[in-house]
């Protein structure tokens, strides 16, 4: 860190490890808006997380950069308050030399031709939680296309992309148009992924507008999944960690309701009986109020998927539409957590579910199978 100011006026400051101390030079008083700027240089390093074993943040892989950050790898690139509900808009202005291309969050403003390099600027104008932002310099292929909600989509794959890997993108459209009609209006300008290369493998993750997916990671159900949190985990984001099976149990939920769409009842039905069984064969606890650490584990994805088909089974498929629609609606933009969502539950069925709700998301032990 070279200097940093506030409104202009250089401040002092301290660095405490991954900790950034600043000193105004003037006093603020509490509500007072200032802006600061960092300056500062170096070689990004990845970070490590006990919640994930994988390197996160600013990442040099076989075709290029990329940054993948959930949940704290952010702070490897940039000064920010790694928290989840301290969201911020987004202006990425990032010089490259040629042939290279870069993808982010958000609308490309503007690609500088600067003669041997090229800047290109990104704008996310949508408040974005500081995990969730990525930059991406390959030498990319980027295709387009109109969705048929009529939002762009923009896909960026690495030279070399097999076409079955991009063809595992092709049913984006069709997806957008499935999960708008029941989640509501998609919440950002564009959409697309970008295929990062072999470091992340099967893996992906839901960074905001520009979803990030390794080579082989091509499921239809993580296609879906990545294009479901742009609504549920990115628009309606948690307060804390320990709910994330909000984001999580949603997300691996919603895309087996696409796979009943495309394929008929005993699709889902098929792979939810092969989900309780894992679940009850590993014996992983509750999904809610997750330690840190586990925050990635079966149970948050699973028995929250499984707590919402319970809750399906329950109410109805028309009352459990209209509960999923009013919960992302209601919070979209904001913030959740467990209680809101049994709130919604409780409100829209009119009934007092907390009760048969808590057993799947608090007990140790895992509930019948038949949703009871």
């Amino acid at each position: 860190v070279e200097e940093v100011r506030i409104d202009d006026t250089e401040a002092t400051f301290s660095r405490q490890g991954s900790e950034l101390k600043v000193a105004s030079a003037t006093p603020l008083a509490d509500g007072t808006n200032f802006t600061a700027t960092v300056r500062y240089s170096g070689v990004p390093t990845p970070v490590s997380d006990p919640a994930i074993p994988i390197p996160l943040g600013w990442q040099k892989g076989r075709d290029g950069i990329f940054v993948v950050s959930q949940p704290s790898g952010s702070m490897s690139w940039y000064p920010v308050n790694n928290h989840p509900t301290d969201k911020a808009t987004y202006t990425f202005r990032i010089t490259v030399p040629k042939p290279l291309v870069v993808a982010a969050n958000g609308v490309l403003e503007e690609a500088m031709d600067n003669g041997s390099t090229t800047t290109y600027v990104w704008q996310m104008r949508y408040p974005m939680a500081s995990y969730l932002a990525t930059v991406n310099i390959s030498k990319f292929l980027r295709q387009d296309e109109e969705s048929s909600i009529g939002v762009p989509i923009r896909n960026y794959f690495p030279e070399g992309t097999s076409p079955e890997t991009m063809a595992a993108f092709r049913p984006t459209s069709d997806m957008m148009a499935f999960f708008s009609q029941m989640l509501g209006s998609y919440p950002y300008d564009v959409y697309g992924v970008v295929v990062v290369g072999p470091e992340l493998g099967g893996n992906a993750l839901e960074t905001q507008s520009l979803s990030a997916f390794g080579s082989y990671a091509t499921r239809e159900t993580l296609v879906a999944h990545e294009l479901v949190h742009q609504w549920l985990g990115n628009h309606v984001t948690v307060k804390f960690w320990e709910d994330i099976w909000l984001n999580e149990g949603f997300a691996t939920y919603l895309p087996l309701l696409w796979i009943e769409h495309r394929y008929g009842k005993e699709a889902i039905e098929n792979a939810m009986s092969q989900m309780y069984r894992e679940l009850a064969t590993l014996r992983m606890g509750p999904p809610a109020k997750i330690a840190v650490n586990q925050m990635f584990s079966p149970s948050v994805y699973h028995r929250g998927a499984w707590t919402l088909h319970a809750l399906r089974l329950q109410v109805g498929d028309e009352t459990f539409f209209e509960i999923l629609k009013t919960y992302s609606q209601r919070f979209a933009g904001g913030y959740v957590t467990t209680e809101d969502f049994l709130a919604v539950v409780n409100e829209v069925s009119d009934r007092d579910l907390t009760a048969f709700l808590s057993q799947w998301l608090y007990e140790e032990t895992l509930p019948s199978e038949d949703g009871e």
